[in-house]
């Protein structure tokens, strides 16, 4: 009961600084405190900031029962979950807290300054970029960088510190040194230059569009339209994403749930900068797409239909994090506020609220009762279950109403 007053309050606190474009009013701060998934999203974001993280030692924990370190993707994934809280709850001092220093200080302990990088386009020096390991160098990942980037430019938006757009553009010229003409152009997955993936260039894609929206600086439209044409040529099937091209021209099919949901992003913000119906199409397409990729609808005895996620893929629960912030963006710029795939994914959490555990973590696979149990305690996972319950809450409180 303390835990819902407190969220109710913080809640109330937002609201009283107004939200958007304007006051919101009392009525619309309670929905958002009884909403289900936006509770429970809180609540386990309260959990992991005070299992996993910690402010005085700027570290974070792999997981909530031990101390070892993870590496810089689980560091993203935290810093996603904290940004979808912070756009319910601005006004929580704790959370504020520990989103800025995520941001910060523990993304040092990841960064790697003024490095010497072969690219395929040449030597670069004065490379700024992060290192899968804290305290690491050497071997780097696009992905990675691509998405701590997209939280650097959200950050920046969300907290006004200047230090983090410097650190997004340093990261955005780091990424562009994966970029070639091979294959068409792309860029690739890591420093071993063997392959492009779906999971490097879209959200690349996405943090070209972010900076250019914040800084109006022409180059990163170019970029982010670059990319998100370069993916839609090279590995768009029915409108959806294959994983990976490699440079032998093999094409890996597997459509992960992921590189569905950072196209659908990536269309969403061309369309809300440009305007262009083709934007718009091609990022529909691909919604509608991903409603039979990733959901099966049965009739239960009593005649209702029930939602439940496919066994589709790997991190399932980071996955459709990413896949519920990437319906909320496409909802947020729809003209027709189609509401079936929110609706879906919301079915689908619902359910997920019923396998909280006795240490108030989720199961990971989505109801589906996945065979590794040890991924209960992992932050990578139970970040992207907060996250979704964060992002479905947002829809259900307010995008919606």
């Amino acid at each position: 009961m303390q835990k819902i007053l407190a969220f109710f309050l913080s809640v109330m606190m937002f609201f009283s600084t107004g939200f958007s474009t304007g006051k919101v009013s009392i009525q619309q701060a309670a929905q958002i405190a009884k909403d289900p998934c936006a509770a429970a999203g809180w609540e386990l974001t309260e959990l992991l900031m005070r299992r996993c993280s910690n402010l005085v030692t700027h570290k974070l924990y792999k997981r909530t029962n031990e101390k070892g370190s993870p590496t810089v993707w689980p560091a993203a994934s935290y810093i996603e979950m904290l940004c979808d809280a912070y756009r319910l709850c601005p006004a929580n001092v704790s959370l504020k807290l520990h989103y800025a220093d995520a941001l910060t200080k523990v993304l040092d302990r990841y960064k790697v300054e003024n490095a010497r990088i072969n690219a395929p386009q040449g030597t670069y020096d004065g490379v700024t970029y992060y290192n899968a390991s804290a305290g690491g160098e050497g071997d780097f990942y696009y992905d990675d960088n691509a998405w701590i980037c997209i939280q650097q430019l959200l950050g920046y938006r969300n907290l006004g510190k200047p230090e983090l757009l410097a650190d997004a553009e340093k990261n955005l010229a780091f990424l562009w040194t994966g970029w070639d003409d091979a294959l068409g152009g792309g860029i690739y997955w890591s420093s071993e230059f063997l392959g492009k993936h779906a999971c490097d260039n879209a959200p690349i894609a996405i943090a070209e569009l972010l900076a250019y929206q914040i800084t109006g600086k022409e180059i990163y439209l170019e970029r982010g339209k670059l990319l998100y044409d370069w993916m839609n040529a090279a590995l768009r099937e029915n409108d959806l994403f294959s994983d990976a091209i490699l440079l032998t021209g093999e094409i890996s099919e597997w459509k992960g749930i992921y590189n569905q949901a950072t196209m659908i992003y990536a269309g969403s913000l061309l369309y809300e900068i440009t305007g262009e119906q083709t934007y718009y199409d091609l990022t529909a397409a691909t919604v509608n797409a991903t409603l039979d990729l990733m959901f099966e609808v049965t009739e239960e005895e009593d005649g209702a239909a029930r939602v439940t996620m496919r066994e589709n893929p790997i991190f399932k629960s980071w996955c459709v994090g990413w896949l519920a912030r990437s319906y909320v963006k496409f909802y947020e710029t729809d003209p027709r506020k189609d509401t079936l795939p929110l609706e879906r994914l919301t079915a689908v959490l619902t359910d997920e609220l019923a396998t909280r555990d006795g240490d108030g973590l989720y199961d990971p696979f989505f109801c589906s009762g996945g065979a590794d149990p040890e991924s209960y305690t992992e932050l990578l996972s139970q970040c992207g279950v907060a996250a979704a319950f964060l992002c479905a809450g947002y829809y259900t409180a307010l995008l919606k109403e």
